[in-house]
């Protein structure tokens, strides 16, 4: 399972905590067990509004720290 997250994590040339919006993915438990680049890519417009729509919905849930991904 996966989804659209803000997760916070540290810049990796000053070590500035920045929030991201990440592709979060998940163990069987729900546990975060690992978080990559997003991206808005889609065939149609239609596509890249509906990834838009996800990545809005990220703001929604609660703050993933970097720490919290054993």
């Amino acid at each position: 399972m996966w989804n659209y997250r803000v997760v916070k994590t540290k810049d990796e040339e000053d070590q500035e905590e920045v929030l991201e919006i990440r592709e979060v993915y998940y163990d069987q438990l729900g546990k975060p067990m690992g978080h990559y680049g997003a991206t808005i890519t889609g065939d149609t417009l239609g596509e890249i509004e509906t990834v838009l729509q996800m990545m809005t919905q990220s703001l929604e849930r609660a703050i993933v720290k970097a720490e919290d991904f054993k």
